[in-house]
C-alpha cells in the first residue's frame, strides 16, 4: 500500500463515492478520481479498492466495503464519518510539526502545555501522518532544547493572554525585590519572554505610561469586567534599542567594542544585538557597533565577555566599564 500523499487522496474520493447509496462500478470510480484532477490508472484504482477493503491499517479500522461479484460493483454497509476529517499534511508540513512538537518541551512544566500536548496530539492522531514518522514524536533523544527550569507566576499565562485577547482591565499585585507589595490597575498589551523570564508590558492606568511586570514577582492577577480600547503597540520598534526587558526613557547611544578574533567569529554567526554592525576586522579584532539604551542586561553582557572585550567609545561608557574592573580587581588583591 503505497502510504503518500497521491494515496490518500485517492483513497478519500473513494471513500467519497462509497458513502453514497447504491453500488459503483471501477470504471465509474476511476473516472470520478481523474475528473477530480487526480493523475492515476484504472488498474492502481483497483488495487486502492482491494486495499481499502482489507487492509484494516489504513484509517485504523475496518471500512466496511464489499464487492458485489456478481454485478462486479462496490459498496459501503457505512464508512465512519470521522475517516472525511482527517487532516491532509505535505512531508514539509509533518517535518514543521515535528520540529515544532519537540521545541515546545522546553515548556513542559507549565500548567498550559499539557492542553497544548493534548491539542498537538488530536492534530497528529488526526492527519495523515504515517505510523514511522508519529513514533518520531514519542522519542526523546531526537531534539533537545533549551530547558525552561519551573519558575513562580507562569500560572497566570492564561489569565493574562485571556485579559490581552479580550482588552480587560487586570488587577495585580506586584512586589519588586526587597520592597513592600503594591496593587496595580493596568491595560494588559503583551506578554514576552526574556532569559527564560516572562514578562507582562501594560499601560499603568494611574500614569498613562508603559510599565513592565515579572511574572515571578506578580501575587495575584483579577480581570475586571471594564474593557480597554484597542492600544497601538509596536514591540519590535518600543524594544528596538534595548538589552533585554528594560526600556529606559534615555535616547539610544552608539556604542563601539572591539573583541578577539576568536570571540569575534561567535559574534558574527550570534550578534549580540539587532543592531549590531561590523566596522572594522583584522586577523586580531573584531570591532563592532551596536545603538542602544544602556542598562542593566547590556552592562551585564559586556561584562561576561571580560577581557576578550574592550569598549572604545562613548569615553562615558568606557569609564564605567574601567571603574568596575578595577573595583573587580580588588576583590583578588
Amino acid at each position: 500500500m503505497a502510504n503518500n500523499q497521491k494515496a490518500l487522496k485517492r483513497y478519500l474520493i473513494i471513500l467519497k463515492i462509497l458513502s453514497r447509496t447504491g453500488m459503483h462500478s471501477s470504471k465509474d470510480i476511476h473516472t470520478t478520481c481523474v475528473n477530480s484532477g487526480i493523475e492515476v490508472g484504472y488498474r492502481t484504482i483497483q488495487k486502492d479498492l482491494e486495499d481499502l477493503r482489507d487492509d484494516e491499517s489504513i484509517f485504523g479500522k475496518n471500512l466496511g466495503i464489499f464487492k458485489d461479484d456478481k454485478e462486479k460493483k462496490w459498496y459501503s454497509t457505512g464508512i465512519p464519518k470521522e475517516i472525511f476529517s482527517t487532516l491532509e499534511l505535505k512531508d514539509g508540513e509533518v517535518d514543521a510539526l515535528l520540529f515544532y512538537f519537540k521545541t515546545i518541551n522546553q515548556y513542559s512544566e507549565y500548567p498550559i502545555f499539557k492542553d497544548l500536548s493534548k491539542a498537538m496530539k488530536k492534530v497528529i492522531d488526526g492527519s495523515n501522518i504515517s505510523k514511522d514518522r508519529k513514533e518520531l514524536f514519542d522519542i526523546e533523544n531526537l531534539l533537545e532544547s533549551e530547558k525552561h527550569p519551573p519558575i513562580s507566576g507562569i500560572e497566570f499565562i492564561v489569565d493574562l493572554l485571556n485579559a490581552i485577547s479580550k482588552r480587560k482591565i487586570v488587577e495585580l499585585e506586584y512586589q519588586r525585590f526587597g520592597k513592600p507589595a503594591k496593587t496595580h490597575i493596568i491595560k494588559p498589551i503583551l506578554l514576552k519572554e526574556d532569559k527564560l523570564m516572562w514578562y507582562l508590558i501594560g499601560i499603568n492606568i494611574k500614569y498613562d505610561s508603559i510599565i513592565t511586570f515579572g511574572l515571578d514577582r506578580i501575587n495575584y492577577v483579577l480581570l475586571k469586567d471594564e474593557e480597554f480600547e484597542k492600544i497601538e503597540f509596536n514591540s519590535s520598534e518600543y524594544f528596538k534599542h534595548s538589552f533585554g526587558i528594560t526600556v529606559s526613557d534615555e535616547d539610544p547611544i552608539e556604542v563601539i567594542i572591539s573583541f578577539d578574533v576568536e570571540q569575534g567569529d561567535y559574534l558574527k554567526t550570534l550578534p549580540i544585538h539587532p543592531t549590531q554592525q561590523i566596522i572594522k576586522e583584522t586577523k586580531k579584532q573584531l570591532t563592532i557597533k551596536v545603538i542602544v539604551k544602556p542598562s542593566y542586561e547590556f552592562y551585564s553582557k559586556i561584562y561576561s565577555y571580560c577581557c576578550n572585550a574592550k569598549v572604545i567609545s562613548p569615553p562615558g561608557i568606557r569609564e564605567i566599564f574601567k571603574a568596575s574592573f578595577i573595583k573587580a580587581n580588588s576583590n583578588y588583591m
